[in-house]
């Protein structure tokens, strides 16, 4: 792996890692001594992890301030948010903001969540912050496998984004569980829940928001800085490097993990509907083609299985319906018209990635729609990661 010029100064750092690069660019800040981390999960590659934060200056949020949507006029509808329900509240965080601090920290009731997002690969997962009857605080580490890495404040246990998974020191070994979360629009979002709190940009680290209207890279073709490639550990060439997937973890009939990918082309050319099993879970994804937003869900309901397909509706909108009733859903799972009104499917642990990142984090996934064998390539072609 080739050492870092750690005498880049963050203006230029920002310029070449964040998709906003005019945030922040007047700051310069010292490195960090990279140290490696204590009791590294065996399957780490230590060379491979990569502590940015003496490079960066990217910081995790604690209890962001909450509005009401119609307070929220300093976001547009076609800008991104990661949206979900806690406790019966939906929230909504604009990616324009937690980009920059890659996590989130936030409560709802009695309920800790993390909301975490990696700009470069589209990774944005929930996590619920307890554990072992504690709560965890997340903070941005670094990079491993072009993915960002998370970190424990107290403990400074490593955190794989992708994974869920901490791989040193106190908490190494330990996992935290999903929640249902939502990469989609605020105009989506809203239309789904009228009633959303949505995250304000006034917090103390305001001035490294980038300005609304700025335009949001969700279409990386290449990686956007040069110590992204030397955290690679292992990639699969079954699909482009960069293609969008969604991903898909469950348990299988045996309590060991299933995973599996769903490239957003072929759900685009499935009409936005996949009928699919893994084990033995039935298993949907809804995919809305117009704000490229996908949940999986459980297609059992009450011990009975539903086949779903996509409609125009009146409005010219794609509608989900399954075949049994008619009854029409949301892209959430919710039914909303027909004999199954109110009814909800279960929402499965799944998010959107590129694929060179969830590939390399869980080798073994199958692909819907392909045979191939997995191909967990440790030499890594040139030709898969073109230099920008």
């Amino acid at each position: 792996m080739k050492k870092l010029n750690v005498g880049v100064t963050i203006g230029v750092a920002l310029a070449i890692f964040s998709p906003f690069a005019s945030a922040g660019a007047q700051e310069q800040k010292k490195p960090m001594e990279t140290v490696k981390p204590k009791n590294l999960a065996s399957d780490i590659k230590a060379e491979a992890l990569w502590d940015g934060r003496g490079m960066v200056p990217f910081k995790g949020l604690d209890n962001p301030p909450m509005v009401l949507a119609d307070k929220a006029d300093y976001l547009g509808d076609e800008e991104y948010v990661l949206a979900l329900t806690v406790n019966g509240t939906p929230r909504a965080y604009p990616t324009r903001f937690v980009w920059w601090h890659h996590v989130v920290n936030d409560r709802a009731g009695n309920t800790e969540f993390a909301v975490s997002y990696c700009s470069v690969c589209n990774t944005g997962i929930a996590y619920n912050r307890k554990l072992n009857g504690k709560t965890v605080a997340l903070d941005f580490y670094g990079l491993y496998n072009g993915v960002v890495t998370l970190i424990d404040r107290k403990t400074e246990s490593v955190f794989l984004q992708a994974g869920g998974r901490f791989v040193s020191s106190d908490l190494s070994g330990k996992e935290l569980d999903t929640l249902p979360m939502l990469d989609t629009t605020w105009g989506e979002w809203k239309k789904l829940h009228p009633d959303t709190l949505v995250m304000s940009p006034d917090t103390a680290f305001s001035k490294m928001y980038t300005p609304k209207g700025t335009a949001e890279s969700r279409d990386y073709k290449a990686f956007p800085a040069p110590f992204f490639r030397p955290t690679l550990t292992r990639y699969d060439k079954r699909l482009p490097a960069f293609d969008k997937v969604v991903a898909l973890v469950l348990k299988g009939d045996d309590g060991k993990p299933i995973y599996r990918a769903y490239p957003v082309k072929t759900l685009a050319e499935s009409n936005s509907v996949v009928n699919d099993t893994l084990g033995k879970t039935a298993v949907a994804v809804f995919f809305n083609p117009d704000v490229v937003s996908a949940a999986a869900m459980n297609r059992e309901l009450e011990g009975k299985v539903y086949t779903f397909e996509t409609k125009k509706d009146t409005d010219g909108k794609l509608g989900y319906y399954d075949h049994e009733t008619g009854s029409q859903w949301t892209l959430e799972g919710l039914s909303i018209a027909g004999t199954l009104k109110g009814k909800s499917l279960t929402r499965l642990s799944s998010h959107q990635s590129q694929w060179y990142g969830w590939v390399a984090t869980f080798p073994d996934t199958s692909i819907y729609g392909k045979t191939d064998p997995p191909m967990s390539l440790t030499e890594i072609p040139d030709e898969a990661f073109p230099k920008r």
